[in-house]
């Protein structure tokens, strides 16, 4: 396999706007099992986190239905938002195919399932930019196995790790990554802590990659 650049991005917070349907079936959900709603920052903080783990902050909340039944109600709801409200961040798929015209590879890093991750990058049409989808189906694995089966599968002369939350810059600088952080994104300034830059803007993402290139060995 050719060695080449290798880009891996996180999803929610980092090439999509979750907020956009994320509260949008949130609010949905707490209504219509009459369940007082803790705040949209709240609701936000678990953008990022793995499936498990939301469903373990829903559960004292006092939901009236199994776990399993809520998260398949909560998933069917948020298709339809992603589907009617959706946006990504802008800039994202101008990037995205500029990053892929200059020979990049791209992968994707989330710790949603294959389901919801295909489902958001179909919706806008991404699908073909990506080489490589690591999705997390049962939130046991970390993003920094998930990183490292990436790397060892694509082996590329320089990495770059983008994300907005503490396990993308954790996952990437346990793998030897470029760590950016995704400063627009739902992550707090302490969580790019060891991040080797951050970014307000997605655009702002091939100049960066253009310099860790320059930088590979030769």
């Amino acid at each position: 396999m050719e060695r080449r650049p290798l880009c891996i991005f996180d999803l929610d917070g980092t090439l999509y706007r979750s907020e956009t349907s994320f509260l949008r079936t949130m609010h949905r959900i707490y209504e219509e099992f009459g369940v007082p709603s803790p705040g949209d920052a709240a609701i936000l903080s678990m953008v990022g986190e793995t499936y498990a783990t939301f469903l373990e902050w829903l559960q004292p909340q006092g939901f009236p239905t199994d776990l399993e039944a809520l998260g398949e109600r909560i998933s069917e709801i948020e298709f339809e938002s992603i589907r009617t409200e959706g946006e990504l961040f802008p800039g994202t798929t101008e990037t995205l195919r500029t990053l892929q015209e200059s020979g990049c590879r791209i992968a994707l890093c989330t710790n949603g399932d294959r389901r919801y991750a295909r489902f958001v990058l179909g919706a806008f049409d991404l699908l073909g930019c990506f080489d490589a989808l690591m999705t997390n189906e049962d939130g046991r694995a970390s993003k920094i196995e998930m990183v490292g089966s990436l790397l060892a599968d694509l082996q590329p002369s320089v990495a770059i790790m983008v994300g907005d939350r503490y396990h993308d810059t954790e996952a990437g600088r346990a793998n030897g990554c470029v760590v950016v952080g995704a400063g627009y994104g739902y992550g707090s300034p302490e969580e790019f802590a060891g991040a080797d830059h951050v970014i307000d803007r997605i655009a702002s993402l091939p100049g960066i990659v253009e310099e860790a290139r320059r930088r590979e060995p030769s």
